[in-house]
């Protein structure tokens, strides 16, 4: 289901790419409130009692805080949890599909984007930004990629990078009938952790579509 461009391990050696593909989804499925609260209370466990520096130097947070560093940026997932361990954000998703996403995402602090799978290309591509492409961003708004980031192509078209985040194009929606997620994983994330964050993807899903079948659940690497 995926491809690595050989320009990726010049640069990024020990990049990997986790992929879960699930069909027969219900996206239309609500989120369970229940399920959105016990999330919030282990991303609290887990992580309530360290400071900014603490966070910023875990073994699942330190590799994309030193990949956002290098482009000039700040690692936007580790904001996200500061936000729900402050109390000034919560953790809603319109759908049971889309909150499974953000827990796991926000749980694991690996960054994890989703798309309809309907609506991809496969094999994808993990390749290089030139920082020509363009592409319409989750919000709508065309955005262009930075050179250097690690960029995620169906076809001719870019459907996620790690600083510009997932396209509109293939974004999840209530109509969505299969997913795929993609982990994006710069040097100095292990095999384990993406197992485990994928697994426990799996599972959630699987709770609120109980119909899902999983298609590919795999660790690409460079």
């Amino acid at each position: 289901m995926l491809q690595i461009d050989k320009t990726v391990h010049g640069l990024y050696p020990d990049a990997k790419m986790g992929i879960l593909a699930i069909g027969n989804v219900d996206a239309s499925a609500p989120p369970d409130s229940d399920a959105t609260a016990e999330a919030v209370n282990e991303i609290r466990r887990r992580y309530g009692h360290l400071d900014r520096a603490g966070l910023k130097a875990l073994p699942s947070v330190k590799p994309y805080v030193d990949y956002y560093k290098k482009f000039g940026y700040s690692y936007h997932v580790l904001a996200q949890l500061e936000s729900i361990l402050s109390g000034k954000r919560s953790l809603s998703a319109p759908s049971g599909l889309l909150a499974a996403m953000f827990q796991t995402e926000l749980e694991s602090m690996l960054l994890t984007a989703g798309h309809d799978l309907a609506a991809l290309q496969l094999p994808l591509k993990l390749k290089l930004a030139s920082g020509n492409e363009q592409f319409q961003s989750i919000s709508g708004t065309t955005v262009a990629t930075v050179k250097g980031d690690l960029m995620v192509c169906s076809g001719n078209d870019v459907i996620s990078s790690i600083l510009r985040g997932p396209n509109f194009g293939s974004r999840i929606t209530k109509s969505t009938a299969g997913v795929l997620f993609t982990v994006y994983a710069p040097q100095g994330v292990d095999n384990a952790t993406i197992k485990t964050m994928m697994q426990t993807l799996e599972e959630r899903i699987r709770t609120c579509s109980p119909a899902a079948n999983t298609l590919e659940l795999h660790i690409f690497e460079s």
